[in-house]
């Protein structure tokens, strides 16, 4: 029998706890999960689908009922009533857990909040990737939950995708909610971005003979309508603007930057070396041993270029006798391949040899040449891809018949380019060696090249009418190192945030894409 005496509190019989110290208010979802708990008299947020938030002040009744402003609820049927209205509701002051900088608990936003995200994850995906989808095992015209996904343990492109989304909702909803904590005023960045996104959106939809709403459910899924497609454009915004001044108000002393590099000077090297890539070539229906055999082979051809090269014969010419893949790569960065960690090793002298495994595909034979400090400056270019001279040669005079400006390259590129980063004008930041094919960076390194220049070069992707923009103030291992600590201090940052915050699924997650 309990020990309380019942009350009639607002039409409620209740059972109040006699102890009012030991009063608290607890917040649930309709699965009866706990959410969040405050003390009588405290208030809660409640975030309309409208993205209108209303303050209420709430008071104790029992452990099961509440007054939230001048209405009584059981603590199930408040819960059940805003998942219905597709509202969020928090409490006005979260509690502080004992890990500081964490909270005690958060909900996750209504099911189609979370579509967005999971529409956006699976719409970028496919856009970035749609050259490559059938060796990712994703097949667009078949269920995401039919089908295996390989960046999962066993998971599914569904599974991968709906995680995707509550990651992004959850991260972005901390950040934000961290930024009106703080008096972040984002809200020019927000405004701008808001405006940007609905003109390519009012673009797309004309152009596909839709209306903004029903483009929008096309886009985001059926559960997603304009409020709920606004307040998340809102939402990424302001959390991207206030994570962004952060990471902007980052800065480092000559002396930071140099401790960086002596505590990992490799990190900020590259090392020069030729090598010849023998393969395997073994069958996928090949059984082990004859997998091993071809392996031995391969083995065995890298340790014959590595005699013929000791005898004087060029290694070039080695690799094209010895029908092996050769590459004279100048500007390679440390990694944990064999080849490499043998290439970045300490007691490394010019002409050093080496035999280092391709994983089991192969052999390499290696010649290493030097190893050095990134002094050189990076760049940045636009370029105008394109499948012939002729057009090349059309689109570069056509920008110097006009007004022969950046911006004016960048539209032309966003208009003719057919590489993946036309929408940004053709813009590539702070190209490093190695990193572009040869022809293509031996136009970007050339000394003598100066802001404003243009040209067309030639590669194996097609024709590239080149605009140079500029070249870094700082040698590249500096910018390599200022990077680096920027990134550990936002990583702390981030995770002051969000560490300790996990997002439940609940029932509505069935509704997700």
């Amino acid at each position: 029998m309990s020990d309380r005496e019942p009350v009639n509190i607002m039409g409620v019989i209740a059972f109040p706890n006699p102890n009012k110290d030991e009063r608290v208010i607890r917040f649930i979802d309709s699965e009866y999960h706990t959410l969040f708990t405050i003390k009588d008299g405290e208030s809660i947020v409640i975030t309309r689908f409208d993205s209108e938030k209303m303050v209420l002040p709430c008071k104790y009744i029992d452990d099961c009922h509440v007054c939230i402003g001048n209405s009584a609820y059981h603590i199930c049927e408040f819960a059940e009533m805003q998942e219905r209205n597709g509202n969020i509701y928090v409490p006005r002051t979260p509690k502080i857990s004992d890990e500081i900088g964490t909270y005690e608990i958060y909900q996750i936003p209504a099911t189609a909040d979370v579509d967005y995200y999971y529409y956006t994850a699976y719409n970028s995906f496919v856009r970035n990737y749609s050259s490559y989808l059938s060796m990712y095992g994703l097949d667009t015209s078949k269920s995401l939950k039919d089908q295996d996904c390989p960046m999962t343990d066993g998971g599914t492109w569904y599974d991968y995708f709906r995680d995707q989304a509550i990651s992004s909702l959850t991260s972005y909803s901390l950040l934000a909610q961290k930024a009106e904590e703080d008096g972040f005023d984002g809200s020019e960045t927000v405004e701008a971005d808001l405006k940007q996104v609905y003109s390519d959106l009012d673009s797309y939809a004309a152009a596909a003979g839709y209306t903004r709403s029903q483009y929008i459910k096309t886009v985001c899924g059926p559960l997603v309508n304009k409020a709920v497609f606004e307040r998340n454009v809102r939402l990424t915004s302001l959390a991207q603007a206030y994570s962004a001044e952060y990471a902007n108000s980052l800065e480092y002393s000559d002396d930071e930057v140099q401790a960086a590099y002596d505590a990992d000077p490799k990190s900020y090297q590259s090392a020069d070396i030729e090598y010849i890539l023998f393969y395997s070539a073994a069958d996928s229906d090949a059984t082990d041993e004859e997998k091993a055999q071809l392996l031995e082979e391969a083995k065995q051809k890298a340790e014959t270029a590595l005699s013929r090269y000791a005898q004087g014969e060029a290694f070039d010419a080695i690799g094209e006798d010895m029908e092996g893949t050769y590459t004279h790569a100048a500007n390679v960065t440390n990694s944990t391949s064999d080849m490499l960690t043998w290439a970045f090793d300490d007691a490394r002298q010019e002409g050093d040899t080496t035999v280092a495994a391709n994983g089991d595909k192969g052999y390499y034979a290696v010649l290493f040449h030097s190893r050095s400090r990134n002094d050189y400056h990076s760049v940045s270019v636009r370029h105008i891809l394109v499948d012939s001279e002729d057009k090349a040669n059309e689109i570069l005079q056509q920008y110097n018949n006009g007004e022969k400006t950046e911006d004016a390259f960048a539209a032309l590129a966003v208009e003719n380019s057919t590489d993946s980063n036309a929408s940004s004008g053709g813009l590539y930041t702070g190209i490093y060696r190695g990193q572009m094919v040869s022809e293509f960076e031996d136009w970007c390194f050339d000394p003598a090249r100066q802001a404003g220049d243009t040209g067309i070069v030639q590669t194996s992707y097609g024709y590239h009418v080149m605009y140079f923009v500029s070249t870094s103030e700082n040698p590249y291992w500096y910018d390599q190192a200022v990077i680096s600590l920027k990134s550990a201090a936002y990583n702390e940052w981030y995770s002051s945030i969000t560490d300790g915050v996990e997002a439940e699924q609940l029932d509505g997650m069935k509704y997700v894409g």
